[in-house]
C-alpha cells in the first residue's frame, strides 16, 4: 500500500454537534480519503498520517481530541503508536479507535490492551462510527464538566485556605496576648477543628490587678471562633484600663447583642484578682461551676453560673453583680468549658466531674491543667473530641 502525505482540512462545526480535531493514521490512501471527506462532511478538522511515527508527530504537534488509528501500517504500526500514544498523553484521555480488517479476537483483546478505546473493523461502516464518534463526544463532555468541577474546587478550596489563614492569624493575634503568661495562671485549650470556639485571655491592670477570662462561643469552627473576636476586644481594651469587672461584663453584653445573629452568644467566666487584699472577682454566665481547691486540689468551694451568658439580654435586664471570693491560705480556682465534663470516648462515656477531680487531684497546682488536658486525651483514646474543651487555673497565693 502506498502512503499519503501528512495535511489539514479544516471545515465549519456541524450545528448539532462540536467540532473535533481528528487524526486519522492510514497507510492507505483510499482509507484515508473516504473517512477525510466523511469527516469534513461531519464538520470536524482532520489530520492525516500515513503511519505510525508520523501519526505520533502529528500527535504531539497538533493535540487531536479523537485518534483514528489503523493496526497495519509501515515502519510502525498502529498497536505499538497508540501504546506509545498513550505514555504521550501523560494522563490526558484522548479516545483511540482502531481500524482494521482483522477480526479475530486476539487481535481485538491486543488493541484494546495496547490502550485502544474501541476497534472497528474494515470494511469501515461510517453509520457505526458517526455513532461512535458521538458517544466520545458525549464522554468528552462529560469529562470536560467533571475537570471543570475539580478546577472549581480547587480555587474554592485555596481561597478557604487564604482565608483560614488571615482568620487564623487574627483570632490568634486576638487570643495570644502577653498576659496569658502571668505565672499566676495556666491554661489548656482543646479545639475540636482547626479553630477553637473556645478562648482564654488574661491582662493585668494598670493597678496590678490581673483580669481573666474563660470564655465558650455557641457553635464550633471558625463560625464560634470569630464570635470570639468582639469580646476579647472589649476584654482587653477594658481590662487594660483597670475597669471595673461589672463594667467590663456589661460592654461585653452589649456589643455582642449588637454584632451577633440571633442565637449565637458567649457563654463567659470573667474574674478579677487582687492579690494584695486576697480577694477574687468573678462574674458566671453559662459556664460549670467554678471550683476553689485547697493546697491539696481538693474542691472546697463551687461557684455554679449566676447569670445567662453574654449577648443574650437587653441593656436593661442585664445583671453585672459579681461574687467575691477570698482566701486566707493558698488556693487554686478552677475554671472550664463544659467540653471537658462533656467529652465522650467511642463507647459514649463522658469524661465526668469525677475524673475532672482525680484530674485536678493527681498533680500539684502549676500542672492541673496540662493534666487535666493529658487524661483528656488519654479518655478520647485517639478519637476525635465532639466539642471544645477548655481550662483555666488561677493560683491564689
Amino acid at each position: 500500500m502506498t502512503g499519503t502525505t501528512a495535511a489539514s482540512l479544516v471545515a465549519p462545526p456541524a450545528a448539532s454537534n462540536a467540532s473535533l480535531r481528528v487524526l486519522v493514521a492510514d497507510d492507505s490512501a483510499a482509507v484515508t480519503a473516504l473517512l477525510r471527506g466523511f469527516l469534513v462532511r461531519e464538520g470536524h478538522e482532520v489530520v492525516v498520517a500515513a503511519d505510525g511515527r508520523e501519526a505520533l508527530a502529528q500527535f504531539e504537534r497538533q493535540r487531536p481530541d479523537l485518534v483514528l488509528m489503523d493496526v497495519v501500517m509501515p515502519t510502525m504500526d498502529g498497536i505499538a503508536a497508540t501504546r506509545r500514544l498513550r505514555e504521550i498523553a501523560a494522563g490526558r484521555w484522548i479516545p483511540v479507535i482502531l481500524l482494521s480488517a482483522l477480526d479475530a479476537e486476539d487481535d481485538v483483546v491486543r488493541g484494546l490492551e495496547a490502550g485502544g478505546d474501541d476497534y472497528l473493523v474494515k470494511p469501515i461502516n461510517l453509520s457505526v462510527l458517526k455513532a461512535k464518534i458521538r458517544s466520545f463526544q458525549r464522554i468528552a463532555a462529560m469529562q470536560a464538566q467533571l475537570v471543570e468541577q475539580a478546577e472549581r474546587l480547587e480555587r474554592l478550596s485555596n481561597e478557604r485556605q487564604m482565608e483560614e489563614q488571615v482568620a487564623n492569624a487574627l483570632i490568634g493575634n486576638m487570643v495570644r496576648r502577653e498576659g496569658l503568661n502571668d505565672p499566676l495562671l495556666a491554661w489548656e485549650v482543646l479545639p475540636s477543628s482547626r479553630f477553637s470556639g473556645d478562648a482564654v485571655a488574661a491582662a493585668r491592670g494598670p493597678y496590678g490587678h490581673l483580669y481573666a477570662m474563660l470564655g465558650d462561643a455557641t457553635g464550633h469552627g471558625l463560625t464560634a471562633s470569630v464570635s470570639l473576636l468582639p469580646a476579647l476586644q472589649v476584654f482587653y481594651g477594658m481590662a487594660q484600663k483597670g475597669l471595673p469587672l461589672r463594667a467590663i461584663a456589661r460592654e461585653i453584653n452589649g456589643r455582642l447583642r449588637e454584632l451577633l445573629p440571633v442565637g449565637r452568644y458567649l457563654a463567659a467566666v470573667l474574674m478579677m484578682i487582687d492579690e494584695d487584699a486576697r480577694s477574687l472577682e468573678i462574674w458566671n454566665g453559662g459556664m460549670p461551676a467554678a471550683l476553689l481547691l485547697d493546697g491539696a486540689g481538693v474542691p472546697v468551694s463551687s461557684h455554679p453560673a449566676a447569670h445567662v451568658p453574654l449577648g443574650i439580654l437587653r441593656e436593661a435586664d442585664f445583671d453585672h453583680r459579681c461574687d467575691v471570693l477570698r482566701w486566707d491560705a493558698p488556693a487554686q480556682l478552677v475554671v472550664h468549658s463544659d467540653g471537658v465534663t462533656d467529652c465522650q470516648n467511642a463507647s459514649g462515656e463522658p469524661f465526668g466531674p469525677e475524673r475532672l477531680c482525680r484530674s485536678l487531684r493527681a498533680a500539684p497546682p502549676e500542672a492541673r491543667a496540662a493534666r487535666v488536658r493529658s487524661d483528656l486525651n488519654a479518655h478520647l483514646a485517639g478519637g476525635p473530641g465532639f466539642d471544645d474543651a477548655s481550662i483555666l487555673t488561677v493560683l491564689l497565693r
